[in-house]
């Protein structure tokens, strides 16, 4: 293992945002002249192709290469419709090794359903991936945390796995529990339908929880999720929910 190395890991369906390409290529420059944390190794950074059916075995294919092929010390998971600053990876590895943490995200935001509206039209919202557990006697999963602490590192349940940065000593306990099986699809017997079946993020996140390793947030690490015309960053979160606070006021 090289200390502080970091490879960059990304799966795409063929084509990358050009949020993403600026981005990556931002983040290479500026690694290039700071640390060289990906650049100073032979394995800096990869993608995966991966449909929206195989997110999993993408996601899986990046970690088992990482521990296997690199001798990186971290992986950096980024998806490729993401925009993110070029001192990501240093702000999260520092943030990291302040913690003494195994896992750390930066702020990222996620597409929801919000039903329908007029003449068939679908509603979306966004909703930060800063995540806690909620579980009743009928149902279990995680809810996200709205009013989230600006600025700051969180300890969450969960968090999603497009902008996240990973030790391998995290990568090594899952494989020496579950196998190489870290990001595969986890259901359990409870829920409305009888069951509950969560994403690839929230299952690597579970496995973390049991192999006992905590999970850390730093919403002062920006990032912006390229929906089609439609940036979800802060920014726009911000404008999103003082339109909310209008609406039921």
């Amino acid at each position: 293992m090289i200390p502080g190395s970091v490879t960059v890991g990304f799966l795409h369906p063929g084509h990358w945002q050009a949020c993403f390409a600026n981005s990556l290529i931002d983040l290479l420059f500026h690694d290039a002249t700071h640390g060289r944390r990906v650049m100073g190794h032979a394995f800096g950074y990869m993608g995966k192709e991966a449909g929206a059916a195989d997110i999993h075995a993408g996601r899986n294919k990046i970690a088992a290469a990482v521990l296997d092929e690199s001798e990186s010390e971290w992986l950096f998971m980024v998806d490729a419709d993401q925009g993110f600053g070029a001192d990501t990876v240093d702000r999260l590895v520092a943030t990291a090794e302040e913690l003494g943490a195994a896992v750390v995200g930066g702020l990222a935001f996620a597409q929801k359903s919000d039903g329908t509206g007029d003449f068939f039209a679908r509603r979306y919202r966004m909703v930060p991936t800063v995540y806690q557990m909620w579980e009743t006697d009928d149902e279990v999963g995680f809810v996200p945390t709205f009013d989230y602490p600006r600025d700051t590192v969180v300890k969450v349940g969960a968090t999603g796995a497009a902008c996240l940065l990973i030790h391998r000593s995290a990568l090594e306990s899952i494989r020496d529990e579950h196998g190489d099986r870290w990001f595969h699809q986890v259901e359990v017997p409870k829920g409305k339908a009888g069951h509950t079946a969560f994403g690839e993020d929230m299952s690597f996140c579970l496995r973390l929880a049991a192999c006992g390793i905590p999970i850390y947030v730093d919403t002062s690490v920006k990032t912006t999720h390229d929906k089609g015309g439609v940036f979800y960053d802060e920014e726009t979160y911000e404008i999103q929910r003082a339109m909310q606070r209008l609406a039921s006021a």
